[in-house]
């Protein structure tokens, strides 16, 4: 949506605004993209918009609608036009969470390596530790030790001078340094083949600096809500960078880079134990936050569906957003089903799933719908001149009604 005389533009009044906690965006519409997954032209549909600022609660609405952020700029997927339809992978319970054996055998990979009694080169002789804590002794026969996955995560921290290399996890606002910039470029280039010329620090900063969140600290715990980056320090060397969004209701991953002088490590997969770990440490302090949203769940891509491995996950209804456990979609998707819904498709089959029926949105509806009109000053959308005299304007306004839903767009300021 284009902004006309009526509207603001000053950056000015939208800061004044944002101040005092509010989501505030503007309407970029429908888009075709080529398809990144199976590289079809034009066939990955969406509808977008840009959020200058946003509070942490409305972009966990927003999720479990659909969406989802690149930067500031959010988008929700048309799954049934979409050639490859990505479902809202979430509801990872954490604390119902089991490692399975092939599971933590990648945490005690990574461990053993830390410590130094594994290394990728089979020419390297294993360090030998020689404390009291590594010796054998004595146990019933009935005896068994289980770690938690918490234990098993931490086991290679704090500092233990026996250790190789000394392992540092930071926790830490998204921000911008050289050294991750210079992770992000060889990743890019190594793993995803990016030309040189194609990765730059404004696009590294739009991708995974960027977001329209503030941190927002939790009532009645040290628990921060907003864009962080977890850092992954090796010998004083950042060798992973995980992008996570740490809101009310669960810590969503967005991104997850490193160094592919470490790939033997398979730190994509270890980073999933060690946010589920995350997620389970914030658990005890925020009653509402014990999910791990992993992104998007697309079925028939390898690189996409790996995250239906972890147990147990749900996966979110497109039309009426309600969970469903992952294997209830696995059965349909296996037949061949590629849009697969738990309610009637035919309740969204005139407009893209889970948006509500244009025909049916209101005038007073609309009514509380706002706009910013200049000078910090805000107005129903209904009372600018643009509403009434442009169809086309008027069709923008219901779309994006109908694809956040009325409880949010009477909450959110289009500017």
């Amino acid at each position: 949506m284009s902004r006309s005389n009526d509207t603001c533009s000053e950056e000015e009044e939208e800061d004044d605004l944002e101040d005092f906690g509010l989501t505030m965006i503007s309407i970029a519409g429908p888009s075709e993209h080529d398809c990144g997954y199976c590289k079809g032209k034009d066939t990955s549909i969406s509808f977008g918009i840009w959020a200058h600022s946003m509070t942490c609660s409305d972009y966990q609405d927003l999720i479990d609608r659909g969406w989802r952020r690149s930067g500031k700029y959010l988008y929700k997927p048309d799954l049934e036009k979409s050639c490859c339809p990505q479902y809202t992978i979430s509801r990872l319970d954490t604390n119902r969470f089991n490692t399975t054996k092939s599971q933590k055998k990648i945490i005690h990979k990574f461990n053993r390596y830390i410590k130094g009694t594994w290394d990728p080169d089979p020419k390297a002789k294993p360090i030998i530790s020689t404390t009291n804590n590594d010796k054998p002794f004595s146990k019933p026969s009935n005896y068994v030790q289980v770690k938690s996955l918490r234990d098993l995560i931490h086991e290679p921290e704090n500092g233990n001078q026996e250790n190789k290399y000394n392992l540092e996890i930071k926790l830490e606002p998204a921000s911008f340094t050289k050294e991750k910039f210079a992770l992000y470029a060889k990743y890019q280039a190594s793993v995803h083949h990016d030309k040189e010329e194609d990765i730059s620090e404004g696009g590294f900063k739009r991708f995974l600096i960027d977001s329209p969140m503030k941190l927002e600290k939790h009532d009645s715990s040290d628990v921060q809500f907003g864009s962080f980056h977890q850092k992954y320090i090796v010998d004083g060397k950042l060798i992973a960078l995980a992008v996570i969004d740490i809101l009310p209701k669960c810590v969503s991953s967005v991104y997850f880079l490193y160094d592919p002088d470490y790939s033997f490590l398979g730190l994509g997969k270890y980073s999933v134990f060690r946010e589920i770990s995350l997620v389970q440490e914030f658990s005890e302090k925020v009653d509402t936050l014990q999910h791990y949203y992993m992104g998007y769940y697309i079925d028939s891509c390898p690189k996409m569906s790996y995250k239906g491995q972890y147990q147990p996950s749900d996966l979110l209804d497109p039309i009426d957003y309600t969970w469903h456990p992952i294997q209830e979609f696995k059965a349909k998707f296996d037949q061949g089903v590629s849009f697969v819904t738990f309610t009637d498709p035919e309740l969204s089959r005139n407009y893209p799933p889970g948006w509500i029926d244009p025909v049916s949105i209101t005038e007073d509806d609309l009514e509380k719908v706002f706009v910013m009109v200049g000078q910090g000053r805000i107005a129903p959308v209904t009372c600018i001149v643009k509403f009434e005299s442009s169809a086309k304007f008027k069709k923008t306004i219901v779309d994006y009604v109908c694809s956040v839903g009325l409880e949010l767009a009477h909450k959110i300021i289009i500017c």
